[in-house]
């Protein structure tokens, strides 16, 4: 085999991924443009991802009101809030996780979305759930205004976390031509369980393939087959590599000019750089593993 220089591969590869990528596989990427605020009881929405005219998945700020007899022969009364997402066809899911309750008198199962942390990976390597109401947010408020139950296992309002800003659903759906894409939707939850706010969105066209969580770019080495020996990618401003083996690998990162931006050898198994110092903007990582290449786009933001 003619063995090219990394730097001569890098500039190929920069065209290579921009027809290759865009052509068989993409991330769509949309921003909700106001956000959609559910801060009120009985307010709805409703996201109907690849835009098709179907419905995916609902959300709920659900409130009511409660009052049952007490075993003194009183009563007691309360407010139950509910911050509600689930699947609005069959076939659609939502990563997170359930509780099996038992109360003597009745049982049921809760179903908990996860809060994903931008850059995780969202994929069949994490559990997904499709029951129809899935609960972000639980509190129990009696007349005086004072909490007296939680969901204690709700991942996005619990007593230790009182709100959680910018982070992910994990989802999965099939619609019209897509099936089985994973995506996220990043949202806050916040005011103590009160409000949910919906910022923005974005799925996978290819059936199956995982996507980073916060991230709008397709990722996936030139030679793709289960035997890679490295995978690259970035969370915000750190590039991640890990290989295989320990055998020495040459890496490379370019701009979409072709200019060398970093240029290093590394060992190690898993390694990260720091990209603080690299502008905002697309890049291209090759490394070079025993005289073949691997190349990926990376989005540092």
């Amino acid at each position: 085999m003619t063995k090219f220089s990394i730097k001569a591969y890098a500039a190929s590869a920069i065209s290579f991924l921009t027809i290759h990528q865009e052509a068989e596989a993409q991330v769509v990427y949309v921003d909700i443009d106001p956000d959609i605020v559910l801060s009120e009881g009985g307010q709805a929405a409703e996201l109907d991802l690849d835009q098709n005219g179907t419905v995916d998945f609902w959300f709920h700020n659900n409130s009511f009101f409660l009052q049952y007899y007490t075993y003194d022969g009183g009563t007691t009364s309360f407010t139950r809030q509910n911050l509600l997402i689930g699947p609005e066809i069959g076939g659609n899911f939502i990563a997170g996780n359930s509780e099996f309750i038992s109360l003597g008198y009745s049982a049921f199962t809760r179903f908990y979305p996860y809060a994903i942390e931008y850059g995780s990976k969202i994929s069949d390597s994490i559990s997904f759930q499709t029951a129809g109401l899935q609960i972000l947010a639980l509190r129990s408020i009696d007349t005086l205004g004072g909490i007296v139950g939680f969901g204690f296992n709700c991942n996005w309002y619990n007593l230790e976390n009182t709100e959680s800003i910018d982070h992910y659903l994990g989802i999965k759906f099939s619609s019209g031509e897509l099936t089985n894409s994973f995506g996220w939707i990043r949202c806050d939850v916040k005011d103590e369980g009160r409000t949910l706010v919906i910022k923005d969105y974005a799925y996978e066209t290819t059936p199956n393939y995982p996507i980073i969580a916060g991230d709008k770019l397709h990722y996936v080495e030139i030679d793709s087959l289960p035997a890679a020996p490295v995978e690259i990618y970035s969370f915000n401003e750190t590039l991640y590599i890990n290989l295989k083996d320990s055998a020495e690998t040459s890496i490379t990162v370019t701009n979409l000019s072709g200019q060398t931006i970093i240029n290093f050898k590394t060992f190690k198994l898993q390694n990260t750089v720091d990209m603080t110092t690299v502008a905002s903007g697309i890049y291209v990582v090759t490394a070079e593993y025993q005289d073949k290449f691997y190349s990926t786009k990376i989005m540092i933001h």
